[in-house]
């Protein structure tokens, strides 16, 4: 009887020190999943000062998050990504909180599977953003980096709470691998879905495309573009420059292709059609392209009047039909050839993947001129 009196006071006085005791690795685990809610936070606010600070206008953040990728049935990642760290961020707190080591290991489990489940996603995200969209987005990769930091707090923390027990059970590794599978498919499904799209310039409608060069230019470079994307900005001068250093050589024909993203982009292309109607697209695209990115209302009639396009005709064309069809034309053979984002280069039928450099076009203009037969180049 002495005892169990002796051994019963010491209960409360351990549940009490398994409650408040947080190891360094669980606050660590928190803290993290709190930058991952900021970020999140961060990527939805696109036009908050700090947004613009970590992804420049002229920057990756522009391809990345305007590409098709960057939504799921059009809900942005960053809402998954909000949803995913601040579940995390619960759990956190509940295992800083709760006495239960039984709970405590239950809970760390699910930890450790979400956030595995996590990192499969998010190496996924990065094959896409780094390999098949050539650009850089450093809140997206920063996000990647947390996850993966995150399962190696959770691993470490399970095996502290545990006191050691860092291993998980044969029935938790199966979840684990479900968990990770459903990412896996997904871009597995991706992959295929875009491998079967079509890659050559059958669907582009030629008609309405807006040339600039000879119609039997041997060369044809097609670029689906958007007003609003830094990127496409950044390659205006550079196609520009080929058409001026391969004279005769190289047609340049412009298709639009307004992003999701870019609520700006399709007011500026519907208004450099109505330019196109007075016999200035050109001029009002390198206009669009050299004014610092404002796409107002007011900013796009003023474009057009220093142009010297009749004001009358212009607003009456954007009031009409006529230039929001060839707007949506483009952007449906855009879509049509599973282009992941703007802009998207085509030289003779053959999608350009890869830096869109003056050299690196420069050398597949070179390439597609050797690749004809002989004398073809010289017409």
């Amino acid at each position: 009887m002495g005892n169990s009196d002796l051994l019963r006071p010491s209960t409360p006085d351990s549940s009490s020190a398994a409650r408040l005791e947080v190891p360094p690795s669980v606050r660590l685990g928190s803290l993290l999943a709190w930058l991952g809610v900021s970020l999140c936070f961060l990527l939805l606010q696109k036009d908050a000062g700090l947004h613009s600070f970590f992804c420049p206008p002229r920057g990756g953040c522009e391809t990345v998050l305007g590409s098709q990728f960057a939504t799921i049935r059009g809900i942005p990642l960053a809402w998954f990504g909000l949803a995913f760290y601040g579940f995390l961020l619960v759990l956190w707190l509940a295992v800083s909180a709760i006495a239960s080591l039984r709970l405590r290991l239950w809970l760390m489990d699910v930890l450790v599977w979400v956030m595995l489940a996590g990192l499969t996603f998010s190496l996924g995200l990065m094959y896409l953003q780094f390999f098949k969209l050539h650009a850089f987005c450093p809140l997206c990769t920063t996000s990647a980096v947390i996850v993966a930091a995150s399962v190696v707090t959770a691993w470490r923390a399970r095996s502290v709470v545990g006191s050691g027990s860092a291993g998980v059970s044969s029935s938790s590794a199966w979840t684990l691998a479900l968990f990770a599978m459903f990412p896996t498919l997904i871009f597995a499904t991706g992959k295929g879905m875009e491998s079967q799209g079509p890659t050559g310039l059958q669907l582009v409608d030629l008609a309405t495309a807006h040339r600039l060069g000879p119609a039997n230019a041997p060369v044809q470079i097609v670029v689906y573009s958007d007003f609003q994307c830094g990127f496409c900005r950044q390659l205006a001068p550079v196609l520009q420059h080929l058409e001026d250093n391969f004279p005769q050589k190289v047609a340049m024909l412009y298709r639009h292709f307004p992003l999701a993203g870019h609520p700006r982009a399709w007011p500026a292309a519907m208004a450099s059609e109505c330019a196109a109607e007075q016999g200035a697209f050109w001029k009002y695209h390198d206009k669009l392209f050299n004014e610092g990115g404002d796409l107002s209302d007011t900013k796009l009639l003023e474009l057009a009047s220093s142009l010297g396009l009749d004001p009358q005709r212009f607003q009456a064309c954007l009031q009409s039909d006529r230039p929001r069809e060839i707007v949506a034309a483009g952007l449906r053979e855009a879509t049509d050839l599973a282009l992941p984002g703007a802009p998207g280069v085509f030289i003779n039928g053959r999608r350009v993947e890869g830096p869109l450099t003056y050299e690196a076009l420069a050398k597949r203009v070179d390439n597609a001129l050797k690749a004809l037969p002989a004398g073809a180049s010289q017409k």
